[in-house]
């Protein structure tokens, strides 16, 4: 399968289902500007797009990152806004922890936490707007786009992510509009069973959860006391709402298979009225054995849903 007919099928699976918002993850960024961004263009979106922070990573243009669409007819870009874990972890070492970060602490706290992991946010604002004289939360959504780290021996990282990550919505939400509704989508890297999954979900962490009980194996501790592990969002899965639980698998592939993707929302100003199903292993399995293959040109699987604003 070459790369020119996989972004095809990628190109042909997010027409097909004729989505008005697009979140995308491992986005090559020379694919985006030389392929990507010129499609979804054509196609009716505008889009946004967000490279990763590493540039030790071989030739110009083959970082990664993640990339935000919108359709035109339906949306206007008010505001955008991209988050470098990176640049937080520095924050974290010289101001929230007072620490120098060539020190020997600091050193050792910012090189595991700097895994140049990135997030975007945008506010849209509805084409249509309806006969009130000025902009309020109604006529607007603000939608996150995320890639947390990887590796799964290390989870307390992915879990200082995504606490940082709801903590600037905080702020970014809040001081905008108390009402402003909110959608995270992304590659989380976490299962259901995870700490990360936990906090998103039911706003805190079980003190007795192993992602927050890793030893000194794992590298110096980079968490704040679990009781402090905590935000003011009231989020609920699409998925879980939907279907009553989270798929079996988002990601499928020889190694894995398992739910690492979702599509959280505010649950007092957004309702999800769908959820896709989610193709079942003798689907995915008909061109090969896992993905990708030459019908998912993806490892990971297309999420999609219906949201009204209430």
């Amino acid at each position: 399968m070459t790369p020119f007919i996989s972004f095809q099928n990628i190109i042909r699976e997010i027409v097909d289902v004729g989505p008005d918002i697009v979140c995308l993850q491992e986005v090559q960024a020379d694919h985006y500007e030389s392929h990507l961004y010129n499609a979804m263009h054509e196609a009716g979106f505008e889009g946004v797009y967000k490279q990763k922070t590493r540039q030790a990573m071989g030739m110009t243009g083959k970082v990664d990152g993640c990339a935000l669409f919108w359709r035109r007819t339906k949306f206007h870009l008010i505001e955008s806004y991209s988050i470098e874990f990176n640049e937080l972890a520095q924050r974290q070492v010289q101001s929230v922890m007072g620490l120098n970060p060539r020190s020997e602490e600091g050193a050792s706290i910012l090189n595991k936490l700097s895994k140049d992991n990135v997030a975007q946010l945008v506010v849209l604002e509805l084409a249509q707007q309806s006969l009130r004289t000025s902009r309020d939360a109604m006529n607007q959504v603000c939608i996150a786009n995320t890639h947390l780290y990887s590796n799964k021996d290390c989870p307390d990282v992915k879990l200082w992510q995504t606490l940082h990550l709801l903590q600037e919505l905080e702020t970014f939400v809040m001081s905008r509009s108390n009402n402003l509704p909110l959608m995270i989508c992304g590659d989380f890297n976490s299962t259901p069973d995870s700490a990360v999954y936990d906090l998103l979900s039911r706003q805190t962490v079980h003190p007795g959860h192993p992602d927050v009980n890793t030893g000194d194996d794992n590298g110096p501790n980079v968490l704040p006391d679990v009781m402090n592990i905590t935000h003011s969002h009231m989020l609920g899965s699409v998925y879980a709402a939907v279907l009553g639980e989270e798929p079996r698998y988002t990601n499928y592939t020889m190694q894995f298979k398992g739910v690492l993707d979702y599509m959280w929302y505010s649950t007092q100003n957004l309702r999800p009225l769908s959820a896709a199903p989610i193709p079942g292993e003798d689907v995915l399995t008909r061109h090969g054995d896992a993905l990708p293959s030459t019908q998912y040109s993806s490892d990971h699987i297309m999420q999609l849903s219906d949201m009204q604003i209430i």
